[in-house]
């Protein structure tokens, strides 16, 4: 008899629902499944709780500047998916045609309901580690063309899956976190090594420093209650931004 009750209500259900069954199978069998059944609710768990987590202004560039050092496919991958605050399944999926050298913008085929999207390649030309356009034609000079694959990142393996994208990632984050300690500075949380951590870094980089329906446009979000959920500001702050509308407006 099953002793372990998930929290997740689904999970719960099914669990129940296994009852009547496990105990035809053998006991190892059993345990398999309620261990699988336990993980993905841990990890379900985990995913929620570090929804949100982002690094900094400086952790990013030195991961950014890492990648510049050891991997131009790599960092041209990861400073796309920031620029863009893309998710690792949109960045995986982009075709080298989505790239308009004329008009130097990349459209994006965003998922999860989100919108499709047309933006500039942005360029950073006083931070190499920052500059899109660079990277990216770094990139496509070293891009073998006999790899047989329309995708922009691929390996000689083909194409990427998110959990070799994330991993990549996580190496940078933690190369990058090494040297910073090596010199005294903060160590880059671990709970950020994910790749989705780079778009919440972006949307959350900008909030507050741009219209929030400018923000939603940047992130693609198809409401805008998703981009609020960035928003961290204080009664103060509002009170205080009001006081200087209404100085600006009526004096």
């Amino acid at each position: 008899m099953i002793q372990w009750r998930p929290k997740c209500r689904f999970l719960q259900d099914n669990a129940t629902s296994l009852r009547g069954y496990l105990p035809l199978y053998r006991k190892p069998l059993c345990s398999g499944i309620i261990r699988v059944m336990k993980m993905r609710a841990e990890t379900g768990q985990a995913e929620r709780s570090n929804s949100l987590k982002h690094l900094s202004e400086d952790e990013l560039l030195d991961v950014f500047e890492t990648a510049r050092r050891l991997s131009a496919r790599d960092h041209a991958m990861l400073i796309v998916c920031f620029q863009h605050a893309l998710r690792a399944s949109e960045l995986i999926s982009l075709p080298l045609d989505d790239i308009d050298w004329h008009n130097m913008e990349i459209t994006i085929q965003r998922l999860k309901g989100s919108l499709k999207t047309t933006q500039p390649l942005f360029r950073l030309r006083g931070r190499p580690c920052m500059d899109e356009v660079s990277a990216l034609r770094i990139w496509l000079k070293e891009r073998p063309a006999n790899w047989g694959s329309d995708f922009l990142f691929v390996s000689p393996k083909g194409r990427f899956n998110r959990n070799t994208v994330s991993r990549i990632f996580a190496k940078y984050c933690r190369l990058a976190s090494e040297a910073r300690v090596a010199i005294g500075a903060r160590p880059i949380s671990e709970s950020c090594w994910h790749i989705h951590a780079l778009k919440h870094s972006r949307v959350t980089s900008v909030v507050g420093k741009m219209d929030f329906y400018l923000v939603k446009l940047l992130a693609g979000h198809a409401a805008l209650s998703s981009t609020l959920r960035y928003a961290h500001g204080s009664q103060k702050l509002a009170c205080q931004e009001a006081q200087r509308v209404s100085i600006e407006t009526f004096s």
